[in-house]
C-alpha cells in the first residue's frame, strides 16, 4: 500500500468521525483546541477537531464546542456512544473546548492570526 492510499483511508476515517460527532444535536462545531493541534493532517488539507493515529487503529481524539442543554458528562458519553459505529471498541478522547448556553448565539471559530480585533 502506498502512502497516498494510507492517507486516503486515514482521511476518510477522520471525516467519518467528524460527521458522526457533528450529528449530535448538542455539538455546535468541531474545534482545533487551544493551539489548533487537534487535527488530522493530510496532503493538501486537514480535518480540524479530529485527530486519528497515522495507522488509524489507535485512540482517536475529538475536540468540540457544545450547546449546554444537559450536563457535560452525559453529552460526552453520548458522543462516544455515537462513535462506536465508526471506531468500534477503540478508545475516543473527547475534549470540550467551550460550551454555549441554550440562548447564547454561536460565534464563528477564530482562525490563526485572529486577535479578536474589531474592524470598521
Amino acid at each position: 500500500m502506498n502512502s497516498g492510499n494510507a492517507d486516503d483511508l486515514r482521511g476518510a476515517h477522520a471525516e467519518r468521525i467528524a460527521e458522526a460527532v457533528l450529528g449530535h444535536p448538542c455539538v455546535v462545531r468541531l474545534d482545533g483546541g487551544e493551539h489548533g493541534t487537534v487535527a488530522t493532517y493530510l496532503p493538501g488539507r486537514r480535518v480540524t477537531g479530529v485527530r486519528v493515529d497515522p495507522d488509524g487503529v489507535g485512540t482517536a481524539e475529538v475536540c468540540v464546542v457544545l450547546r449546554l442543554l444537559r450536563p457535560v458528562p452525559e453529552l460526552v458519553d453520548e458522543i462516544r456512544a455515537g462513535l462506536r459505529e465508526v471506531v468500534g471498541d477503540s478508545p475516543v478522547d473527547v475534549t470540550v473546548a467551550d460550551v454555549l448556553t441554550p440562548d447564547e448565539p454561536e460565534e464563528p471559530p477564530r482562525t490563526a492570526g485572529d486577535r479578536g480585533e474589531l474592524t470598521e
